[in-house]
This record gives structure tokens, C-alpha cells and sequence, in this order.
């Protein structure tokens, strides 16, 4: 078997209200797909995670990868992700866009193998094996606070028993003194058994995480998320000793070299990758053998991705070690059901994993070319 072509396809769905959080009002989902087809006509689809320019993604594949990978054998995906890696950091680009590019790839050569194997991409894998995995309803975003509860309380009644919430509000919005009197009222609303995440989407200074974090020991918060800055080692490692709230983190980290100083920091407790940053299936995978030897937990994220994304990420929760929880996602998301049937639906706090062969669902043409940008 051979690569025979690589094609990369631009897409952008806007919300008709933007969705508001700690970095400020985000209103357009992106993406970059990337479609891998071989010699025996199997294609295998990927996605590379763009909140912006998904034409930056495309240009990286088509021009830098594709020569690297065009006439390979998809079996060898492992050889051919470090290739990659090593031609860009060869270059000085080993973060951002270009990682991002090396993900969508790897994505869709996993999703061949699945194919080429008449197997899911979660059992070519390996791994725990799981055909169902828990997960909890992200996310709560800022909102009145009346209307939040009634989301989390909605989100309960459909059967989830955990649910995710935005803090890190701006001054303008009441900071955190908001955010602390949010989080108790939608523990009050939903009740002692259901799990809360908070996600501070970086907006945090350590004190102020290590401050909002005390003040809300007391109402059994399962974890905090980027409290601070990705780049700011020593902000985590004080947030995760100066209270006692479990810290997770790593949406904003690139391949498995991204995480190695914040678990050798003891500065995180679950860590996050996102399938569409992290260097697709074989990043993710190389993770969750670091997580598994440092008995930490894996939850990975989906979030402000298309619906390919977040269907590999269900495939890595089904394959990793000492996975925690998957992240599904219930906020408007105009791109994530591009299929021509719907997305796995979660029941009791447990979401099945598609068992058809590779990533398990098939892509709708008609709603491709909708979101299509040219």
C-alpha cells in the first residue's frame, strides 16, 4: 500500500452568538481536514486544529509534508510522524501551526489502517480496548447567571454526571469574585453528585488561581484547567502546591516533548492533549504511555474543533492508560456533525465508541462543501 495524494479542505462555521470565556468572545469555528488516499483507493481522513488562518495548516501540509510522506506505506505511520518531526525541527518549528499540520496527518493515516484492517482505529491501536468510555458535558460559557444554571441543570437532566464550566472572567465581567459566587451557585443548582471542572482558559495569574482555587475547596471541584499561562512552568508548579484542587493542563502542548517538564516539575495532575495538536494518534498515544508511567490521569481534550477531531479524541479515550474522562462537547459547535449520521450521544455519563473500521463514521459531502471555504 502507498500514499498516492494528500488534499487539504478549508472550513469555517460561524456562530450566530459568539461564545464568550476568559480569552475574550470567540465566534468562528476553523478547521483543516486532510484527506490521504492510497493506491488500493482507500482514503483516510484527519484534521488539523486551526482557531484561525486554516490556510496556514493547509500550506504546511501540501507544501513541506506531502513529499515527506507521498509513495510511503501508511503501516509505517510511527516512522513516517518522526520524519516529520524531525524535518521541522530541524527548522526551528517543532510548536504551532506546523505541529498542528504534522497532527491532521498522522490522523488520517490511523484512520487507513483502520480502513485497510476492517477495524476501528481504537483496536489498530491497542491499548485498554474500551468500546465505551465516561465523559462529561463541556462547557457551561459566561452567561447571565440564571441562564448558566438552567444549562447545567438541562445537561444533568440529559444524563450527564459532570459538567464543565468557564471561569476567568475579565474586571468588566466581575473577575473572580464572579467566578467564585458562579461556581457555588451551580454547585447548589446541580447538587453534591455531579463532578464540576473549571476551565480558566489561561486567564489567571498563579496567586489569583491559587486564591479563587482556596475559596472553593470547601465545594469539591474535580479539577482546575490552565489556570495560568502554557508557557508559565513556575506559575503551575505554584498553583498545584499552593492549594489542593487537582490541576490539568495540556491543550496548548505540541507532541509528547511538551509535557515532559510539567510532569517532571510535579506541576500537573491530568493531563489533556488535543489529537489535533499533539501530533494526531501517535502523539496522543506516546503521551499516555508517559502519563502511564507517572500514574497521572489522561483526559483528552476536544473543544474548538470539527467533528473529525473530536471523533479521534473518542477513539485515543478508548486506547489510552489511566484514562480519567473524555470531553464531550455540548456548546453550539457548527462544525462538529459533518456526518452523514450523527455523532455518538453520551447516556448516564458514558459515550459509546463507532465500531466500524477506522475512525467509524463517514464524512457528508453536502455538509462539507456548506462550511467549504475556497
Amino acid at each position: 500500500m502507498k500514499i498516492t495524494s494528500i488534499k487539504c479542505r478549508m472550513l469555517a462555521g460561524t456562530l450566530e452568538k459568539p461564545i464568550q470565556f476568559g480569552i475574550g468572545a470567540f465566534p468562528t469555528f476553523s478547521a483543516t481536514l486532510v484527506e490521504i488516499t492510497t493506491d488500493d483507493g482507500i482514503t483516510g481522513v484527519g484534521e488539523c486544529i486551526v482557531r484561525k488562518a486554516p490556510q496556514v495548516t493547509k500550506t504546511v501540509v501540501e507544501q513541506m509534508l506531502a513529499p515527506v510522506i507521498t509513495g510511503r506505506d501508511p503501516h509505517d505511520a510511527e516512522a513516517l510522524w518522526d520524519e516529520m518531526f524531525q524535518l521541522l525541527r530541524g527548522w526551528g518549528h517543532y510548536r504551532g501551526f506546523v505541529f498542528e499540520a504534522v497532527s491532521g496527518i498522522d490522523t488520517a493515516l490511523w484512520d487507513i489502517l483502520g480502513k485497510a484492517a476492517g477495524l476501528p482505529v481504537y483496536k489498530v491501536l491497542g491499548g485498554a480496548g474500551r468500546d465505551r468510555v465516561p465523559c462529561y458535558a463541556s462547557s457551561l460559557y459566561f452567561a447571565d447567571l440564571p441562564e448558566m444554571v438552567a444549562q447545567a441543570q438541562e445537561q444533568i437532566r440529559a444524563g450527564h454526571t459532570a459538567i464543565k464550566m468557564k471561569i476567568g472572567r475579565s474586571a468588566q465581567l466581575g473577575g473572580r469574585r464572579m467566578d467564585v459566587a458562579c461556581v457555588k451557585a451551580i454547585r447548589n443548582a446541580v447538587g453534591p453528585d455531579v463532578d464540576i471542572m473549571l476551565d480558566v482558559n489561561s486567564a489567571y495569574d498563579a496567586a489569583t488561581a491559587i486564591k479563587v482555587c482556596r475559596q472553593l475547596e470547601a465545594d469539591d471541584i474535580t479539577w482546575i484547567e490552565e489556570p495560568v499561562p502554557p508557557d508559565d512552568l513556575d506559575g503551575y508548579e505554584r498553583v498545584r502546591k499552593g492549594q489542593h484542587i487537582p490541576v490539568a493542563a495540556g491543550e496548548s502542548e505540541f507532541g509528547v516533548f511538551g509535557f515532559r517538564e510539567l510532569i517532571t516539575r510535579n506541576a500537573i495532575d491530568i493531563l489533556q492533549p488535543d489529537v489535533a495538536r499533539v501530533g494526531g494518534f501517535t502523539g496522543a498515544r506516546r503521551v499516555g504511555a508517559l502519563v502511564h508511567a507517572h500514574n497521572l490521569r489522561y483526559a483528552p481534550h476536544t473543544g474548538f474543533s470539527a467533528g473529525i477531531s473530536h471523533l479521534a479524541s473518542l477513539h485515543v479515550a478508548a486506547s489510552v492508560p489511566n484514562l480519567m474522562t473524555y470531553e464531550y462537547f455540548f456548546a453550539p459547535n457548527p462544525l462538529r456533525d459533518l456526518f452523514a449520521e450523527p455523532f455518538p450521544q453520551p447516556d448516564n455519563g458514558v459515550i459509546p465508541v463507532p465500531q466500524r473500521p477506522g475512525l467509524g463514521l463517514e464524512l457528508d459531502q453536502r455538509i462539507i462543501r456548506k462550511f467549504e471555504l475556497t
